[in-house]
């Protein structure tokens, strides 16, 4: 019944479609635009401490980045739902840590990571599941996506205190592959990971700096409004045009995800 019940989600997904990471730019979000996203905590040092975003995608798991997770034990951390804030809202515990068996931390790939929660969220209008691109997903080029979460919003400042959010398109893949690896081969540079497959790169939608940068890595990349069609993953520099954001891309990985719920 829960497969078919994921089905069914993501068939509607599917019937329209028309090194961390920060916000860079963008604005205040409030959190009943974005009711499935999830700040994850790690405890350190006597209390728990805010380290990357994540997306409810049951009543009882979030999908974030395996760099996010890496190998610590589950009981280290906590998620919390319902809030814009880095406080308030629902923290629940986390019971399993699920790590793509393919996942290398140096390239980058099969950088995802199932959370399974300690108990169900409880839903409402302020905590939601977002709804899963299926594997035949439409992402053109210039498509314009959202992201959120709660990284640095600036040159120079601290984490946001508060949800922010901007709009950003998707890159052409081909594009997006050269570019890094034109930015490999510069001196120094030979140690940063590759685009693959999986990925699927966004930039912003001119000129200016935007887009996701520290401390958003993990998060939500959605398209109208709640379908989850990525996951932040990395870039060097942050909000630039010429230098995409490399994310995860759901619909690449949703039979992985499927399988593991």
């Amino acid at each position: 019944m829960r497969l078919l019940v994921l089905l069914a989600f993501i068939g509607a997904a599917c019937a329209k479609p028309q090194q961390n990471g920060r916000i860079i730019g963008g604005s205040i979000a409030d959190i009943n635009k974005y009711p499935f996203i999830a700040h994850v905590d790690l405890f350190v040092v006597w209390e728990y401490n805010p380290t990357c975003g994540s997306t409810l995608i049951t009543s009882t798991a979030v999908v974030t980045t395996a760099y996010c997770v890496g190998l610590t034990a589950p009981h280290y951390f906590r998620v919390r739902l319902g809030t814009a804030a880095l406080t308030g809202g629902t923290a629940i515990k986390v019971a399993e840590n699920i790590l793509h068996e393919n996942y290398n931390w140096r390239l980058r790939e099969g950088d995802i990571a199932i959370m399974r929660l300690a108990a169900a969220a409880p839903l409402s209008n302020s905590i939601r599941i977002a709804r899963l691109a299926g594997p035949n997903y439409a992402l053109p080029d210039n498509l314009q996506l959202n992201v959120a979460g709660w990284g640095h919003f600036g040159p120079s400042t601290d984490r946001s205190p508060q949800l922010r959010h901007v709009t950003v398109r998707v890159i052409n893949h081909n594009v997006c592959r050269m570019r890094w690896d034109e930015f490999r081969a510069r001196p120094h540079r030979g140690d940063l990971p590759h685009v693959l497959p999986g990925n699927i790169c966004t930039g912003p939608l001119g000129n200016s700096a935007q887009g996701s940068c520290d401390w958003d890595f993990g998060g939500p990349v959605v398209h109208q409004g709640d379908v989850l069609v990525a996951i932040v993953g990395w870039q060097y520099l942050c909000g630039e045009p010429d230098y995409p954001t490399v994310d995860m891309s759901v619909p690449f990985y949703i039979n992985w995800i499927l399988e593991r719920l």
